[in-house]
């Protein structure tokens, strides 16, 4: 297992990170728990639900002041797509929670580092690094600057 943070592997009897000090999240954590899953999805639910009204409510008390009809749509309809747009973003999130509870991950510790044998290494270049001031200064010419007497 390797630490969110750093990067560092560690230890699978710890809580903690040697390197940086993270506390480790074990991968059974209670937020992908079945029942808090269904909290998470009522909770979705009533923002929806919660956002609709306060839509309705907004629309029948600009309706009491005769707000201009377009001025009214334009306003029901930004706050509509406000309300759909972050119950959508909540639905998406519950599920990717959800999706990542049924599936455990594996546990990359048993991959093969990029520095085995196996893999390829990259060589030194074979041509040298350009350099900007032997692009720049091979052209130029020396000059002498003769100073005016006064």
């Amino acid at each position: 297992m390797y630490c969110s943070t750093c990067g560092a592997l560690i230890d699978s009897k710890l809580s903690y990170c040697q390197r940086c000090g993270m506390r480790i999240v074990k991968a059974a954590t209670a937020a992908t728990s079945p029942t808090n899953l269904k909290d998470l999805t009522i909770v979705t639910g009533g923002v929806g639900l919660g956002g609709l009204g306060i839509t309705l409510g907004l629309v029948a008390v600009l309706l009491n002041y005769n707000v201009d009809p377009t001025v009214l749509v334009i306003l029901a309809a930004l706050f509509l797509s406000a309300v759909f747009g972050i119950t959508f973003w909540m639905t998406r999130q519950t599920s990717r929670m959800f999706n990542a509870s049924q599936f455990p991950k594996e546990d990359f510790s048993e991959q093969s580092q990029l520095n085995s044998s196996g893999a390829a290494q990259i060589t030194e270049s074979r041509i040298p690094a350009a350099s900007i001031i032997e692009n720049t200064t091979r052209t130029l010419n020396e000059v002498l600057v003769e100073r005016k007497q006064i």
